[in-house]
């Protein structure tokens, strides 16, 4: 014998409301197509995981947001994840569940719409064409404008010639530039001072806790990259393109922080910052020597050991003082060392741990 099952209204229509179901689940889970839109689940692009901008957000690897607002501009796409609100660019995002094509970020690669963003370090390509321009075989350029990769483009700046041009990333079918070897894509915490140590080329910077150029990066908020790295001295080469300036700043130079790893967060600044490197050849400060200056560090140069003169001060080989005081004249460095004050001049010393050249000249006189 078996149980009998009874009849009950209630059970019928769930019954009946369950048979409907993958009817409608279906229709819900069909995947939608066109642009990005206000309710859609997203979740990042193959590749953006890594990018500078992206990493400061709310969406990580296999994190899911959605997106509440569609405004205007460059990074038109307003998401909420996690309880944060943040600014995307529609490349950055893809709907949850969509098929991806892999993004390649590896050395070698072409550099095209896909892996297209300021800051990335290239080298010459496949199809490049242009001679010596980017400074000769190996040189590495960064890239300094993105707002014409929808046309193929892209704008790079080629160290240390401090020339800007543009090159296709995919317009006519053309790929003129390709990762360069050993790039990474540099990060530092926003806010973090940027120091000897932690400069990179690439880093995007913005004005930090010692800033004196007034509005030589075009204003507070602009965000800069930098290109080039001084090896000698405690600065940087930062290229500004709101006002399509190089200028160098200081990254420990006497104790002073011209820079800060940008913050990134204000996407007007970052929109205008990506749109206004329209000409050809970069207005550029020539980057300066970077001289001795108060709290340096320094030995004596290669050939002073031996000077009479200097065989009556404190420093001696292998002995390391501090430059105390810049003054003019012709032994202009006052130093400490040993307990003892000297005044020497400029070509009798460097910095510890410098490469030094070998030719001297010196008189010295006690302080």
């Amino acid at each position: 014998s078996g149980s009998t099952r009874r009849w009950n209204p209630a059970t019928a229509a769930a019954a009946a409301a369950t048979a409907e179901a993958p009817h409608a689940l279906r229709k819900e889970q069909q995947p939608r197509t066109g642009p990005l839109g206000v309710g859609d689940r997203v979740l990042l692009a193959r590749g953006y995981e890594h990018d500078q901008e992206v990493m400061l957000g709310p969406l990580k690897e296999g994190v899911v947001g959605e997106i509440v607002e569609v405004l205007d501009g460059p990074q038109p796409l307003k998401v909420l994840a996690n309880g944060e609100l943040w600014h995307y660019e529609r490349g950055a995002l893809v709907r949850e569940g969509q098929e991806q094509e892999p993004i390649s970020l590896h050395p070698g690669a072409r550099v095209d719409a896909s892996n297209a963003r300021l800051g990335l370090l290239v080298v010459r390509g496949k199809d490049w064409f242009r001679g010596d321009q980017d400074g000769g075989a190996g040189n590495v350029g960064v890239v300094m404008i993105v707002d014409d990769i929808p046309e193929g483009r892209i704008g790079v700046l080629w160290p240390p010639s401090s020339t800007a041009r543009r090159y296709s990333a995919g317009a006519g079918g053309q790929y003129e530039l390709q990762i360069a070897p050993g790039h990474t894509q540099p990060l530092l915490p926003p806010g973090t001072l940027v120091n000897a140590s932690n400069a990179t080329l690439g880093l995007l910077v913005e004005r930090g806790r010692d800033w004196h150029r007034g509005n030589d990066d075009g204003g507070p908020g602009s965000v800069g990259v930098i290109v080039s790295l001084v090896d000698d001295c405690l600065v940087v080469n930062v290229f500004w393109p709101l006002v399509r300036t190089l200028a160098n700043h200081r990254v420990g130079t006497n104790g002073m922080f011209d820079l800060q790893a940008a913050s990134l967060q204000d996407t007007s600044q970052r929109a205008k910052a990506a749109s206004s490197l329209a000409s050809a050849q970069v207005q550029h400060k020539t980057p300066r020597a970077c001289p001795l200056d108060v709290g340096d560090r320094v030995i004596l140069a290669h050939g002073y050991e031996s000077d009479e003169a200097v065989k009556l001060g404190p420093l001696k080989e292998g002995v390391v003082g501090e430059v105390v005081e810049v003054l003019d004249g012709p032994q202009p460095l006052k130093v400490l060392a040993n307990g003892e004050l000297w005044h020497y001049e400029r070509g009798a010393l460097v910095r510890e741990g410098q490469e030094q050249p070998r030719e001297a000249e010196y008189k010295g006189s006690p302080g």
